[in-house]
């Protein structure tokens, strides 16, 4: 079933524009988690970070003190999406928060959604939800919510089903074509079943789970200890089953959003040995097939991409156990030159 929480946000856009609400490509560092959501990338810690953080847990779990009963949530203007149909998770939105967030103004203790667990008892307050417009620049996005500790989301690849087709078959029957959870991820499939594409749907939003046990699970997307957003997994859909793809056959970030650094032109032949010194055990002989670390091999990195890689591991994946190597320019110069050669 298509979780609640993903759902829901088609009524954000309803309750903030009256309408769809899909913008290109934004000046933010993503890569994607899974075919149908884009993530932003961990940052480096900086200070202050820590304590922008906890205040912002500290006025979620206020709030979810606060609205601990939906009704009271209800009656300060909360409301649910699709009110006639019962999901396992819910978010009653706020429309004046939502449109506040929306044109700039971050407020923690003014959550675009209060996030509700539902079990045989009735509904269970979890978290928070905050939002920011897709033309958020990065730079807002951490000023909202510092990115070493918290990870943005947003929703990509989203084909609305014709209308000819009832919403429950299209988004919510246990394998579905359409929608954040459905088996069709590109316009020609999208086009295929008379769909309407849109790249991306939505704006940036953040979780905020404040009684979870571990900080990890405070911040996640889900509300668990969910490594696979962090360490360059990617998760694909397929006939409404999940395969995971593990770090060493994909880069921890999508190609073309990969930094370039300026480097001089380089021996790839003296490259290889460097690589083979230093590099081999973890990402393979070659380039291929490493055990603890992505392939190199038929990636089609640039040189000026490798060796930002190898000098900013941390800024790339956070999470990242690749050290800083101590090479000199002169043999990073070759083996960016040896990587980027490599098929």
């Amino acid at each position: 079933m298509l979780p609640g929480w993903a759902f829901a946000l088609l009524g954000l856009v309803v309750l903030v524009t009256g309408h769809r609400f899909a913008v290109a490509g934004m000046p933010v560092t993503t890569k994607l988690m899974d075919p149908h959501m884009e993530i932003t990338l961990r940052r480096l810690p900086q200070p202050g970070d820590a304590e922008r953080a906890d205040a912002i847990v500290a006025d979620a779990r206020r709030l979810v003190a606060q609205y601990a009963n939906v009704a009271d949530a209800e009656r300060d203007g909360y409301t649910k999406f699709l009110p006639n149909i019962e999901l396992p998770q819910e978010h009653f939105t706020k429309a004046g928060f939502a449109r506040e967030a929306w044109f700039g103004t971050f407020d923690s203790t003014h959550p675009t959604s209060l996030i509700y667990d539902r079990d045989a008892s009735g509904l269970h307050i979890v978290g928070v939800m905050y939002t920011a417009s897709n033309l958020a620049t990065e730079a807002e996005l951490d000023r909202r919510v510092p990115m070493s500790i918290g990870t943005w989301h947003r929703h990509v690849n989203f084909c609305w089903a014709p209308a000819s087709v009832p919403m429950r078959d299209a988004y919510f029957g246990a394998h579905p074509k359409f929608g954040f959870d459905g088996s069709i991820s590109t316009r020609a499939a999208c086009d295929a079943e008379n769909g309407s594409f849109s790249p991306i749907e939505f704006g940036w939003m953040i979780h905020v789970w404040p009684n979870a046990p571990t900080q990890a699970a405070i911040w996640s997307i889900h509300g668990d200890d969910e490594q696979h957003d962090m360490v360059g997994e990617h998760m694909h859909h397929h006939d409404g089953e999940s395969v995971v793809a593990t770090a060493s056959a994909v880069l921890p970030i999508p190609l073309d959003h990969l930094p370039s650094a300026t480097i001089a032109s380089g021996d790839p032949n003296h490259g290889a040995r460097v690589f083979a010194q230093n590099c081999a055990s973890c990402h393979g002989a070659s380039g291929r097939a490493g055990p603890d670390a992505p392939q190199l091999a038929g990636q089609g990195l640039a040189a000026g991409q490798v060796a930002f890689m190898v000098r900013n591991p941390g800024t790339i994946d956070v999470s990242s156990d690749m050290p800083h190597l101590a090479i000199s320019d002169g043999d990073l110069a070759d083996v960016a030159a040896y990587v980027s050669q490599l098929k």
